[in-house]
C-alpha cells in the first residue's frame, strides 16, 4: 500500500499521483474518509489503473 503525506488544499486542487504507477488520483476515487469528509486526516482509495491501495494522510 502506498502512503503519502499531502496538504489537503493541494490534494483537492491538484489531485495526486499513485506512488505505484503514477496515475492521477482525485476525490472520486476515495472509498473512506476518516474521521469524516469535512475534516479528513486519512483518505483511503484504490488506484483504478494498477489496483494499488493508497493511503493519503492530510497534514
Amino acid at each position: 500500500m502506498g502512503r503519502q503525506n499531502v496538504p489537503r488544499d493541494q490534494w483537492l486542487d491538484l489531485g495526486y499521483e499513485c506512488p505505484h504507477c503514477g496515475e492521477q488520483l482525485d476525490e472520486s476515487m476515495v472509498y473512506s474518509w476518516r474521521p469524516m469528509p469535512e475534516d479528513p486526516k486519512i483518505l483511503l482509495l484504490y488506484c483504478p489503473n494498477c489496483g494499488d491501495r493508497v493511503q493519503i494522510n492530510h497534514i
